[in-house]
């Protein structure tokens, strides 16, 4: 077991340092789900001739191999002995992976007969996929073992909601734009999956080594299968609560994400690099409410502060509805920027939880299984994002979306307008409701993780 953060820390505080080593990895993983929630349904559609209902399958078949490895790989990494600890191995070879899966995703063959191409376009979405288990189920399993203490464990978070703002940036707003730099079609985008391809590998590098000198705990031995673990684990009902928000919020997320581009070449009529600016202002925005939300979740609660964000989301995600074909750049920014305050809230305080849940177990069970747990949470992000392309694919499908290659501009049907709309302001409004109304039963205070500790050392004792 590595100890040197925590003797360092006695009052169980974290180093900046180590919190920023583990918070860079976070990059990698966003550039992974933003791309995949943001880009690669619009890449598939208008850059690579994919017809949309046969691509968001695509994508729905490769999150459906990649949740079922999600327990499979927690389980992995808590049974894991090697001289980096448990997690970290993963970390490291996670970050190659994914750097060649970027390359390969985007220099779909978009000539090669369709078949050829469906074929390939799987088998790089696979190969993405596994990328994303190798590193993000262990590094989430982290945070817990890092340290004990409440408001630390969301000060270790902010890190990595930082880095997943910086990650939504890089997809969302300068992707779009590298891409038009180089032409705008295929030979812009395979610019686009060497530069993110090279992005992800750098900040996964960055995370394995920042976190050397991070506390980890050790394997307690059960006598429990797989099957065993995850039963017990999934019946936790604090896990429960918030499996079932995040999926509403997630699956909120990538609905409106995956038709943003939609929304602004099809019905405002900007050309896709004006993703730029709208990135450029919910980053900025992102980067500055992270310490906010941090002081206001000490002030009034984690599950407070995080219902006050899901609810203001869902009244401000509604202005996209009401926006008007050409409407100027500047009101798309401040859009931006406003959803992006609460989409932070939303982002640091529901990651904030998984610790308190991970811990709950343990004081509960006095097992040591994070990794279980960062595997199921990882399952339900995975659900989220198989169900949002699928959801926007197949509204487009049905709606008569008109797919393209190579960026071809054609006009569209009037009801698949309107089938944007709905994915991107009534679907992500009506989710963030309920996603609202699951928190206000939520018990796993500060306070009765103190008072487990307390018993738990008591009868240790």
């Amino acid at each position: 077991m590595q100890q040197s953060a925590q003797a360092s820390h006695p009052k169980d505080e974290v180093a900046v340092s180590l919190r920023a080593g583990w918070g860079v990895g976070a990059l990698g993983v966003a550039l992974l789900f933003n791309t995949y929630s943001t880009l690669l349904l619009y890449y598939l559609t208008n850059i690579a001739g994919v017809a949309a209902g046969t691509a968001a399958l695509l994508l729905a078949i490769a999150k459906g191999y990649d949740w079922a490895t999600d327990v499979p790989m927690g389980i992995l990494s808590d049974r894991t002995k090697s001289r980096f600890g448990r997690r970290r191995p993963w970390l490291l070879l996670g970050a190659f992976v994914c750097a060649g899966a970027f390359v390969m995703l985007f220099s779909t063959p978009a000539d090669a007969p369709n078949a050829t191409k469906v074929a390939y376009v799987l088998g790089a979405l696979l190969l993405f996929n596994t990328g994303y288990t190798l590193f993000n189920v262990p590094h989430l399993s982290m945070p817990a073992e890092m340290s004990n203490s409440y408001n630390e464990r969301t000060a270790i978070m902010s890190f990595r909601a930082v880095a997943i703002v910086i990650g939504t940036f890089m997809v969302g707003g300068f992707a779009p734009r590298l891409a038009d730099q180089f032409g705008g079609g295929i030979e812009g985008y395979a610019v686009v999956g060497w530069t993110l391809g090279i992005g992800a590998m750098v900040a996964m590098l960055a995370c394995f080594l920042g976190t050397a000198g991070a506390r980890a705990t050790k394997h307690v031995k059960t006598r429990q299968g797989v099957r065993g673990q995850f039963r017990t684990a999934i019946r936790n009902v604090h896990f429960g609560k918030l499996a079932v928000f995040k999926m509403l919020t997630l699956l909120a997320t990538g609905v409106a994400q995956g038709s943003v581009l939609f929304f602004i070449t099809d019905i405002l009529g900007h050309p896709a690099g004006v993703m730029l600016y709208y990135g450029l202002g919910y980053a900025s925005v992102s980067l500055i409410s992270a310490p906010i939300w941090v002081r206001i979740s000490r002030s009034m609660g984690k599950h407070n502060a995080l219902i006050f964000a899901t609810l203001g989301f869902m009244v401000f995600v509604m202005w996209w509805w009401i926006a008007p074909p050409g409407e100027p750049i500047e009101l798309l920014v401040a859009r931006a920027m406003v959803l992006s305050f609460f989409a932070m809230g939303k982002l640091l305080l529901g990651m904030s939880l998984l610790p308190d849940v991970q811990e709950y177990d343990y004081l509960k069970t006095g097992l040591r299984r994070e990794g279980v747990f960062a595997g199921a949470y990882n399952m339900v992000e995975k659900t989220a994002f198989i169900l949002a392309p699928l959801v926007v694919g197949l509204i487009l499908q049905l709606l008569g979306y008109e797919a393209t290659v190579d960026n071809i501009d054609v006009e569209q049907d009037p009801r698949a307008l309107t089938g944007i709309r709905v994915s991107i302001a009534a679907i992500p409004a009506t989710c963030n409701l309920l996603a609202a109304m699951i928190l206000l039963r939520w018990t796993l205070t500060r306070k009765r993780l103190t008072e487990m500790r307390a018993q738990r050392a008591s009868a240790s004792a």
